[in-house]
């Protein structure tokens, strides 16, 4: 077998355990165990905006350092950041695991699908990459699905046994990185570096051809639309006043559990994603995913119910569908040495356009006022009619789209 066909072979091995974030269950509830609200709060910021200030630095870094290395550092800061929260006690520790934290995600975003890309190009076989690409999003979100759930099952005998679990799954990440060789192509090995600077500018300009321009639109929509999905709904689980969902002793597994379903979906979407794109092209597969993601938070608008909850376990669902999709329509449109760069940047669109949507949200409330139905059913329905407002201009220029998909002119 050949290094690089070996880089294929392990790929999705990889991915799946680099989701085993068995943490994601426990967080909130294990830094509260002993730090006040305000502090693991203010963590919570420490995470994030290390995630803002590491996103497009470590995308330029992968493009110029290489994919194998950038992966070893994201899975060596990992297992830093899970040993502090495993040992360490207190604010000073906690912030040194969420920074870490930070920069093993930020490190394998974007770097990760760029050198599977690279690897199968390197072969000749990047025609291949849409369909691997969904294989390996499937093997991820079953191991996300099993670690949340598992991160639940014990924390109920010790919440610091959920970062344990992540702890494993880190160093058979470095283990498998450190098998990796990095994909080198003729044409590109002689390049002369360009500057951070020139790079994102780049990559910006990029957003000029149609197509890249308009996935990068959608895809920012439905990530907003997903994460308030998730955002608000343990507000909703509170509102919904189910006995069960409030006994704290069971507060672990309850929370795996319903991460965990929601994984799953997820990995049922990226077993399903290349198949409908075959079916309805890439437009079709988006424009699917945007109508149930934009159907979930209508269903959250509209009704106080458990049957909406079993809604919200699907959440997973429509993003996982276009995550393959996106990334093959992506991919042979940036080259090379900008590739991680810019997926680095439309990761951090994302978030950007994510938080001016929540102080949007939160600047039509009162403040200290406690979270009622009515509040979360307002919130609900505006979110619902901007995801709408957006959907409708997207999909108008969606006929343009598929005629530059399938190579027709556009207009331009």
């Amino acid at each position: 077998m050949s290094k690089l066909q070996l880089n294929i072979s392990l790929y999705p091995w990889f991915r799946a355990a680099s989701d085993g974030h068995a943490w994601i269950t426990v967080f909130f509830l294990y830094m509260s165990q002993s730090l006040p609200l305000d502090q693991v709060i203010e963590l919570s910021a420490v995470y994030y905006l290390s995630v803002f200030l590491l996103e497009v630095p470590s995308g330029y870094f992968s493009d110029r350092i290489g994919r194998r290395r950038t992966l070893l550092i994201a899975a060596t800061a990992l297992i830093a950041s899970y040993c502090c929260f495993i040992f360490g006690a207190g604010f000073g520790w906690f912030a040194a695991g969420q920074f870490l934290l930070a920069m093993g995600i930020a490190m394998q975003s974007g770097t990760d699908t760029a050198f599977h890309y690279d690897s199968l190009k390197a072969l000749g076989r990047d025609s291949e990459y849409a369909e691997r690409e969904a294989k390996a999003e499937q093997w991820g979100m079953v191991m996300l699905a099993i670690a949340t759930l598992s991160g639940g099952i014990l924390g109920l005998i010790d919440l610091r046994l959920a970062y344990v679990f992540s702890l494993f799954s880190a160093t058979v990440m470095v283990l498998l990185a450190w098998r990796f060789v990095e994909p080198v192509h003729a044409d590109e090995s002689n390049a002369i570096p360009q500057s951070f600077a020139r790079v994102v500018w780049d990559c910006c300009l990029r957003l000029r051809d149609p197509v890249l321009g308009w996935v990068f639109a959608v895809v920012i929509v439905l990530y907003a639309m997903a994460h308030i999905v998730y955002e608000f709904y343990q507000p909703y689980i509170t509102v919904l006043q189910l006995p069960l969902l409030e006994a704290s002793a069971y507060a672990p597994l309850i929370s795996g559990v319903v991460i965990s379903v929601s994984m799953f979906g997820g990995a049922i979407g990226a077993r399903a994603s290349m198949a409908w794109q075959m079916e309805l092209g890439l437009t079709g597969v988006l424009a699917v995913a945007m109508l149930l993601q934009l159907g979930i938070v209508a269903a959250m608008a509209v009704a106080v119910s458990p049957a909406v909850l079993a809604l919200v376990c699907l959440r997973n669902f429509p993003m996982s569908l276009v995550h393959a999709p996106v990334r093959a329509a992506i991919a042979p449109r940036i080259e090379r040495r900008q590739r991680a760069t810019y997926l680095s940047i439309q990761g951090l669109a994302e978030r950007l356009f994510f938080a001016l949507l929540l102080l949007l949200l939160a600047s039509g409330l009162q403040r200290g006022a406690p979270i009622a139905e009515s509040t979360l059913m307002s919130i609900l329905t505006v979110t619902l009619g901007i995801g709408l407002a957006s959907a409708i201009v997207l999909f108008a220029c969606s006929g343009r789209i598929r005629r530059a998909l399938s190579g027709e002119p556009t207009g331009d």
